[in-house]
């Protein structure tokens, strides 16, 4: 499916790269969703990069950098990067022997990457000039996503639901008479997809990774991103550590913003059961199967706290037929 255009040409990178005795080592795979970027590890005699190659995205390479170079500018660290090679589109990076955050989810440490976390997101979204060429979403992106993403998921499940047209209809109608709050915000910088999966903790630091769609969007989506985990489930004690956290952090009323983090959660939990549908029909089976479950539990407890009752209702039957 996806494979076919992973098969990069890096012979003449190679030739670069040796002039400078780095040698090419071994294919690394990140278990990035839909990416088709390419990483390779590097080596000199004493010490190792990480060859990040855009040449299947060629536009992602010129954003990459831009979002790279805001993101420093707001003292949010990303892996340094050494080189930069426009024509072959691709950058030379440090590396660090971890995949990412999500090896210490269950271990002390996870204290400090979620303290540090919430740091990087209020360092994202102090009030400032606009960077030009980071673009904004439109102000019913989540709303669109969060109805694209169930449809696309009783679509898929029609033969275990049956009625999934008429249980549709209701959900829609209830999005749209609920969720108009999703569309009153002050965009704010905004990562998309900050979760322990992109952040890399390494030496008792956070660096924030897979960067290239730096935008405007709701307040709230990264810090949402991070505590309702479409993947995995903080303890309550944890996730309301974090939250405080934030909330204190940031000067926001703590009953307030726990609604607004609900409600985002909730959009964006949505539009993700729909992702892990489209990854499975291009092939990408184990998402659907090994993160369905963790999904519906995160959109079951948004129900729940923003008192949706009719959507609770018809949630939880949706998830009854298609565990």
């Amino acid at each position: 499916t996806m494979a076919s255009s992973n098969s990069v040409n890096l012979s003449k990178i190679k030739k670069q790269l040796s002039q400078k005795n780095i040698k090419l080592g071994g294919k690394l795979n990140f278990h990035s969703d839909a990416s088709n970027k390419v990483f390779q590890l590097c080596k000199t005699a004493n010490k190792n990069f990480l060859l990040l190659s855009f040449q299947n995205c060629p536009s992602d390479y010129i954003k990459y950098l831009r979002a790279d170079k805001v993101l420093n500018n707001l003292a949010v660290s990303t892996p340094k990067i050494l080189e930069q090679h426009k024509y072959q589109r691709y950058v030379l990076m440090e590396y660090y022997p971890i995949d990412n955050s999500s090896k210490y989810y269950q271990k002390p440490e996870i204290k400090n990457i979620l303290s540090a976390s919430v740091k990087s997101i209020i360092n994202l979204q102090k009030k400032r000039k606009r960077f030009s060429g980071i673009p904004i979403k439109s102000k019913q992106n989540l709303i669109k996503n969060a109805s694209q993403g169930i449809e696309t998921y009783i679509d898929y499940y029609d033969h275990k639901v049956q009625i999934g047209y008429y249980l549709n209809k209701l959900i829609q109608q209830s999005i749209k008479k609920n969720f108009d709050k999703l569309q009153k915000y002050t965009p704010t910088l905004t990562h998309g997809d900050f979760f322990l999966d992109n952040l890399i903790y390494f030496k008792k630091k956070l660096f924030v990774i897979d960067h290239q769609d730096l935008h405007y969007n709701h307040p709230c989506l990264d810090i949402a991103s991070l505590i309702f985990d479409a993947r995995r489930t903080y303890s309550p004690k944890l996730e309301e550590k974090v939250i405080k956290d934030y909330a204190r952090k940031s000067g926001r009323s703590l009953s307030q913003f726990r609604d607004d983090i609900h409600m985002v959660g909730l959009a964006r939990n949505l539009r993700i059961l729909g992702n892990w549908v489209n990854l499975y029909r291009a092939g990408k089976t184990h998402y659907l199967k090994r993160f369905r479950k963790h999904t519906w539990l995160q959109i079951l407890k948004h129900v729940e706290h923003l008192r949706l009752w009719d959507l609770r209702e018809l949630f939880e039957e949706i998830y009854k037929k298609t565990k």
